[in-house]
Order: structure tokens, then C-alpha cells, then sequence
């Protein structure tokens, strides 16, 4: 982001709000509101930077992708693991399209942080405690991002941070349902560079978190060693990526764990970002990934 500050919506005039409408954005501060929509708040996820990454979101976002799995695998009896799943909206929306599954995990490194308010302020924190958003009355910033931008908010994060922290969930309204009606489905933090522990999923689910936006190739290939030793002999990889390029579908991949790397099953017409590199994967005398 190369302007950490954004106006926020229906507190400035029309026409300017107008005019600037790439600039303006709806209050993610909504994510702390008990009666918050789904809607609302998958709006407000792509305002949550945490992680050196970005929490967006929506509905409906990898259907072919997630149709590389349904029509490939026999899903009855299998455990899925969807890893870096952002607020859980996407992997509803694969729950719903299963059939006889075991077990569903919601897994991201981030399910949960804190916010304090004062007066107008909000403000969001990492869960070391790091403020990584402010929202006031016209304005939405990210200290995190922005040193210049920390020091002009200084005074506003110094009087918020008086007040006391409450915990609010990363997880979208409809997903929190979810997991209170299908046992089968449950959360676990963790990170896509260590290795699940056992027992290991029978699929693991990557969408949209390793990027060349977020990640190099090196830590790119780290992170997939780590996959490789978190899945059994048979086991199988779906990677997913939406991409920035206008008129590019979602782009999928299927892979099947082997023993030194992974193997093709299918893919969609576009190649994943990544595909080459999950692909080139040989795990053959490589460093044992740190186990979670």
C-alpha cells in the first residue's frame, strides 16, 4: 500500500467522497460489533494487515479450483486441512460443496486479535500487541506500514492504548455458526512453514497465501517442504491463487504427495502462480521442516 491512510466512508461530503472514491473505504472497526454481517465483515478483512500479509475475502471465490478436489478425490472419510484460510468464507463455501468428509480445519496463523477504543478511535492489534490499524472518525491508518504515518498518529495510539484490550475473532459471522452446528469442522492456529503434527490431514488446501506478493521463491519452496512433511504418502495438495491480472479466472492445482516431491493430478486451464515451483519440489536429502 503505498498510502497507508484511507478516508473513511459517509463522513465526508458526497462529491468528494465522489471523487475520491479509490480512497474511501467502509470502517473495519465493524469486525468488533456483535451484530456485524457476514457481509460487513468480509468487507472489513481487507483492511486487517497482520503477518506481512492481507486478510481479503469474499464469497464464492475459488469454485473451479475447488472443483479440481471434488471431482478427482473421493472426499468420504477424508480429513482437510485449509491453511492461511483468511476469515474462513472460502472454505464454507467448499464445506458446503463436500460430501461424507471426516474432518474440515479452518487453520490460519491469525483466528484471533485484540481492539481497545477511546472516544472516536479504534484500534486493532497484533497479537504480540503491535497496533496494525486505526480507525477514528474520518480517518482509517496503519501504523504498522507507515513510520511517518505511526508518528502522526502517535497521540491517538498512546491515548487508545490506555483503555483495556478485548479479543474479537478473525472469523466471519457465518463461519462462527458453522462451528457451532458441524463438529466435524474446527479451527487450529498455525503456520504454513512448520509441519502439522500428527495425525496428518489426508488434503491440504493453500489459496492465496503463497504468493510472489507476499513471499520469495526460497521461502516460497521452504513453505512447500513443510506442506510435503505435513501430509501422509497418497496425500494430496490443492493450491489456489486469484490472480491481479484483469480477466484471469482463479487458477487451481491438485498434487499428489510422492515420496521426494509432488506430482500433478489436475489443474485449471491457467497454471497456478506457483505450479512450477510445487512442481520442481524435490525433498530428497532436504532440512526436516520444524514441526508446529
Amino acid at each position: 500500500m503505498l498510502l497507508p491512510l484511507r478516508l473513511l466512508r459517509d463522513r465526508w461530503p458526497a462529491w468528494l467522497e465522489r471523487a475520491a472514491d479509490r480512497f474511501v473505504w467502509s470502517d473495519p472497526s465493524v469486525i468488533t460489533r456483535p451484530d456485524v454481517t457476514s457481509e460487513r465483515f468480509r468487507e472489513a478483512m481487507s483492511a486487517i494487515h497482520v503477518g506481512g500479509t492481507i486478510k481479503i475475502t469474499s464469497s464464492d471465490r475459488h469454485p473451479e479450483p475447488d472443483a479440481l478436489l471434488i471431482d478427482h478425490l473421493d472426499t468420504t472419510g477424508l480429513v482437510i486441512a485449509d491453511v492461511g484460510a483468511s476469515d474462513g468464507s472460502t472454505s464454507l463455501d467448499l464445506v458446503r460443496r463436500l460430501d461424507g468428509f471426516a474432518g474440515y480445519v479452518i487453520s490460519d496463523l491469525f483466528l484471533e486479535i485484540s481492539w481497545a477504543r477511546a472516544g472516536r478511535r479504534t484500534v486493532l492489534y497484533d497479537p504480540a500487541g503491535a497496533p496494525i490499524l486505526l480507525t477514528g472518525h474520518r480517518f482509517l491508518a496503519w501504523p504498522s506500514i507507515s513510520r511517518v504515518v505511526r508518528t502522526v498518529v502517535g497521540p491517538a495510539l498512546r491515548r487508545v492504548a490506555r483503555e483495556p484490550r478485548r479479543p474479537v475473532t478473525l472469523l466471519n459471522p457465518d463461519v462462527v455458526a458453522l462451528l457451532a452446528s458441524d463438529p466435524r469442522v474446527t479451527t487450529r492456529e498455525h503456520d504454513v512453514f512448520t509441519v502439522w503434527p500428527d495425525p496428518k490431514p489426508d488434503v491440504i488446501k493453500v489459496a492465496n497465501l503463497l504468493r510472489r506478493l507476499y513471499f520469495g521463491d526460497e521461502d516460497i519452496t521452504r513453505a512447500l517442504r513443510a506442506l510435503h512433511a505435513s501430509l501422509p504418502a497418497g496425500g494430496h495438495l490443492l493450491i489456489v491463487d486469484n490472480s491481479r491480472e484483469p480477466g484471469m479466472p482463479p487458477r487451481g492445482g491438485l498434487y499428489r504427495r510422492e515420496d521426494t516431491g509432488f506430482s500433478l493430478v489436475a489443474q485449471t486451464p491457467h497454471t497456478p502462480e506457483i505450479g512450477a515451483l510445487v512442481l520442481a519440489l524435490d525433498v530428497a536429502g532436504a532440512p526436516t521442516a520444524p514441526d508446529a
